[in-house]
């Protein structure tokens, strides 16, 4: 996944391998063998398109702040809620929608996971939400919703591990992305500095361009090699939450620092829309907000270590 992941990065033309990969992880963990057949095998297949809703209006880097309720009601479950940032769903054949079915226990066991088909009453899309990118996202209104009981993904109340796995895949992924993008932007930077030529002497022989592309050769060196060792460890079924954060955090960062100097070595051309570093970067800053903005990686990073000294 890493590999085909680095180069989905180094192009701009949308593309996306089906099945989405990390609603695939979650779903190959938590169905049971009636969703398997239902849901899991036409997806894998690349027959279906899914969508998953974990957002709400007042929680988004924090979904145990989630009020989206799910109540039983005889043999059926009824959603109530509303989510925001669902891609896809105006396409997708079902969404797994995250509500909380123990308010008590909230995030440690009161989260559930459920399937929700295309067309079922009480699930509306309720606006559409243009993004920069060229990307459109949505807005979801849950009234209530209807649900049998078999619309339960995997266990009632741990809906929260396997939606983390999700997003640890999904971080995986991000980071690959950022591995093409950056080494893109430097193979384009390289080559323009090689051809430019400024006041009698090539951008090459500038100290200010060689310093960016010596950081940006390193920083792209040890971004592989997070990718290469959280990929192996995941193979492994080793946990590696801590792993996903840094390389989501460090990769995203690193492609926009380094499609930025692209950018600027080019001079006026860097911010014409006839090369691709524009639409390069309009993408690598919406990935520093989704899947967790970098300030709560940090924060989680640096929390998780200080308990670990204490």
């Amino acid at each position: 996944m890493v590999g085909v992941n680095e180069a989905l990065g180094r192009t701009v033309t949308p593309f996306t391998f089906p099945p989405d990969s990390p609603n695939l992880h979650m779903l190959q963990a938590t169905v049971n063998d009636a969703q398997r057949v239902k849901y899991l095998e036409p997806y894998a297949r690349g027959e279906t398109i899914s969508a998953i809703a974990i957002s709400e209006p007042g929680a988004g880097a924090d979904p145990a702040a989630m009020i989206t309720r799910a109540r039983r009601d005889g043999d059926d479950w009824v959603l109530d809620g509303r989510k925001i940032w669902v891609s896809k769903v105006d396409e997708a054949d079902f969404t797994v929608v995250m509500a909380v079915t123990d308010p008590a226990r909230g995030a440690r066991g009161g989260i559930s996971a459920f399937v929700v088909d295309r067309g079922t009453p009480g699930f509306e899309v309720a606006r559409a939400i243009p993004i920069i990118g060229g990307h459109t996202t949505y807005e979801v209104v849950l009234d209530n919703c209807r649900l049998p009981a078999g619309q339960l993904l995997g266990a009632e109340g741990q809906g929260f591990a396997p939606m983390q796995l999700r997003l640890i895949v999904r971080r995986l992924q991000m980071g690959a992305w950022c591995l093409g993008m950056a080494r893109r932007a430097l193979t384009m930077l390289c080559q323009h500095a090689n051809e430019r030529t400024t006041f009698g002497a090539l951008l090459a022989d500038r100290q200010a361009i060689q310093w960016w592309v010596a950081d940006a050769e390193t920083r792209i060196h040890c971004l592989q090699l997070m990718l290469w060792h959280a990929a192996c460890r995941q193979d492994a079924g080793a946990d590696v939450r801590t792993e996903a954060s840094m390389i989501k955090l460090y990769g995203t960062e690193l492609a926009t620092d380094v499609i930025d100097w692209a950018m600027q070595a080019h001079g006026a051309m860097g911010m014409t829309k006839e090369l691709p570093l524009q639409l390069m970067a309009q993408r690598v800053r919406v990935m520093r907000i989704y899947e967790g903005p970098s300030e709560v990686h940090r924060w989680v990073l640096a929390r998780n270590r200080l308990r670990e000294a204490k």
